[in-house]
C-alpha cells in the first residue's frame, strides 16, 4: 500500500501499489495529486529508458510534464 497526503490540504490517502505514478483528485479540496512510487519500487513509464542515457531520460520526463501541464484542470484563485 502507498500512503500519501494531498499537497494542498494534507488529507491522507492509502492506495494500492498499482496506482503509483497515476493522478488522483483529492476528495476534500479537489486538488490533483501525483501518487508517489511505493517504497522500494520506482515507477517506470513506458516512455522512459530503463538504464539509458540520463539526458534522454530527463528530456522524456520534461515532455511528459509538459503534456500533463496542458491537460491539468485550471485553478481559480480567490483574490482578497
Amino acid at each position: 500500500m502507498i500512503t500519501f497526503k494531498c499537497s494542498k490540504c494534507g488529507h491522507e490517502y492509502r492506495v494500492a501499489d498499482e496506482y503509483a505514478g497515476k493522478k488522483a483528485r483529492c476528495k476534500s479540496c479537489e486538488n490533483v495529486n501525483l501518487i508517489p512510487a511505493a517504497l522500494g519500487k520506482p515507477v517506470q513509464s513506458a516512455k522512459s529508458p530503463g538504464n539509458g542515457d540520463s539526458v534522454a531520460a530527463y528530456n522524456n520526463l520534461l515532455q511528459e510534464l509538459l503534456k500533463q501541464e496542458k491537460t491539468a484542470p485550471s485553478v481559480e484563485m480567490d483574490s482578497k
